[in-house]
């Protein structure tokens, strides 16, 4: 039986180099903090800058693309906005993401290992009554047990110490500033 490479990651880069795996379709199965086995098919075309995004050392956990305003399988209308979230152990790598996004005109929610709560920022909505929504922050030590159990002691260890960063698009529907943002920061 192979050895699980979630429990092996020794680092938060090994972390972001398995997580694009997954998101390229190179590591099937379990993955930590997903619900599926793979990527949502909206999330299709947003692949290849989340992976480039992993290995560069921001290790994304959740992202939507933005969706203008349409008719649901409820026949709500329903509406997003494009938003990323993930861990960061690279300061300078941080800094840059950051400063992008704020150029880009994102809203940029950073928390560090102290921190706790937040106000909640709606990402998604049916009709205007909110579906998903950003900000509020448990805690790095409930995070980390809720999205990232099952892996390494050492990637654990260094998890502690980073910073969890979410970035939104505040114009509902827009999907192209962003991921643009993002891009740039990880060249």
């Amino acid at each position: 039986m192979a050895s699980d490479p979630w429990k092996q990651a020794a680092s938060v880069a090994d972390l972001g180099n398995l997580m694009a795996d997954w998101l390229e379709g190179r590591l099937g199965g379990w993955t930590p903090n997903y619900l599926d086995d793979r990527p949502d098919e909206e999330t299709n075309h947003l692949i290849p800058v989340l992976a480039a995004a992993c290995r560069a050392g921001f290790v994304t956990t959740n992202s939507q693309p933005g969706c203008a305003p349409e008719r649901g399988y409820d026949g709500r209308m329903w509406r997003q906005r494009a938003f990323v979230e993930g861990w960061i152990a690279d300061g300078a790598l941080l800094a840059r993401i950051r400063a992008e996004a704020k150029q880009a005109g994102m809203t940029v929610v950073a928390h560090g290992p102290s921190s706790r709560g937040g106000g909640c920022i709606p990402l998604t909505d049916a009709d205007g009554e909110i579906q998903m929504a950003a900000g509020d922050y448990p805690g790095h030590r409930r995070l980390m047990n809720s999205e990232w159990r099952g892996i390494g002691r050492h990637a654990t260890n260094q998890l502690r110490h980073a910073t969890y960063l979410t970035l939104i698009d505040p114009v509902w529907g827009r999907d192209d500033r962003l991921w643009r943002a993002l891009a740039n920061a990880i060249r």
